[in-house]
């Protein structure tokens, strides 16, 4: 059953995108199934160049992949053909599912207070799943757009997947913002988001079991963030100034939101908050950004050996604590920013 689900851990922004391009270039042509919606966005690389997309998933730099919108999507049409456009897509590289909804102009307007009251991104997201849910007569699927259907091959995704599955073909789902912004999880509510954001949620919007799964990376941060404003409580929070003063950085580098371009806040690490994303979504591995917070000098790290004792006390921390394997580790802002523990665990952590 060869299924990877990679989920975030804490609010989102984790690094779950890069993890998503690092695994799928792991496997020849593997299927790579895009969650979520316009509200969120990952840094990737496509054509040699580092740009941030909304709707397709986090391997459109990747040739022989497989792009997939699933059924549980939210798609702005708009931004969407823009960023087939940017990649050059072919149209039999992307399969959308024709029942993931669509947002429209009265979904954004409906969310226009939301941006100040809940530090909402205002993309729409929310309302447009409240309208599938109230079957609104106004709400709009896939399969209802016929601009779409020129750009990608608009059909019920969950057959194509059972079919990869059968043959071989490794099967990579990509979920949306954290377990922390979790609608029925999350320990923040209203502060949360507008669906569930667990592993099994993503396999399910996505059409295949549970029981396909068998491997789920959880991808945590050091230094955990949310957005700015309103957007509910974070514990131990402090300022990119604190940061910067800790890890020995010549110049403060605060991180601003990949859509909205709001100054994220920021806090320490919270290990009950990931402790608790790990009993409710039961990772097979970890997957550690943000080492190069710890400490500068592991910026742009490439080998275990490089990793100063800090960063290695930080993780043999989190082995101990949670019982969970670490695989990759970030150490910078770039895609290729990691170290890879796949191989070593135990030489590195019980030697």
């Amino acid at each position: 059953m060869p299924v990877t689900v990679v989920v975030g851990g804490q609010y989102g922004s984790e690094g779950k995108g890069k993890v998503v391009a690092l695994t799928a270039r792991q496997f020849d042509s593997p299927v790579v199934v895009r969650c979520g919606g316009p509200n969120s966005g990952h840094s990737t690389i496509v054509r040699g160049k580092e740009c941030v997309l909304r709707q397709l998933p986090a391997a459109a730099g990747q040739s022989d992949a497989t792009l997939a919108l699933a059924a549980g999507c939210v798609i702005d049409e708009e931004i969407l053909i823009k960023e087939i456009q940017h990649c050059e897509l072919d149209r039999d590289r992307l399969v959308v599912d024709p029942r993931a909804v669509l947002v429209t102009d009265a979904d954004r307007e409906a969310e226009r207070e939301l941006v100040t009251s809940f530090a909402s991104t205002g993309s729409g997201n929310g309302s447009a799943l409240a309208g599938r849910v109230l079957r609104s007569p106004i709400t709009r699927l896939a399969g209802d757009a016929a601009q779409l259907a020129e750009y990608a091959r608009v059909e019920p995704l969950a057959p194509t997947l059972h079919r990869m599955i059968d043959i071989g073909r490794h099967l990579i789902v990509e979920g949306t913002q954290g377990f922390g912004l979790s609608l029925l999880h999350g320990p923040s509510y209203p502060f949360v988001t507008s669906k569930d954001t667990t592993a099994a949620a993503f396999a399910m919007e996505s059409g295949i079991s549970p029981r396909d799964v068998d491997e789920i990376i959880l991808v945590i941060r050091t230094f955990p963030i949310r957005v700015g404003g309103r957007s509910g409580a974070l514990l131990n929070e402090l300022s990119w100034e604190k940061i910067k003063e800790e890890s020995g950085a010549l110049t403060t580098e605060p991180e601003f939101t990949s859509v909205t371009k709001k100054l994220r806040r920021v806090a320490r690490f919270d290990l009950e908050m990931v402790r608790s994303a790990c009993r409710y979504n039961k990772p097979t591995c970890l997957a550690v950004m943000g080492l190069d917070r710890i400490d500068i000098r592991n910026r742009n790290a490439s080998l275990p050996e490089q990793l100063t004792p800090e960063a290695m006390d930080f993780l043999s921390m989190l082995k101990s604590e949670l019982h969970t394997p670490i695989g990759w580790v970030g150490t910078g802002f770039r895609t290729l920013d990691v170290v890879s523990f796949h191989e070593i665990l135990v030489e590195v952590f019980d030697a």
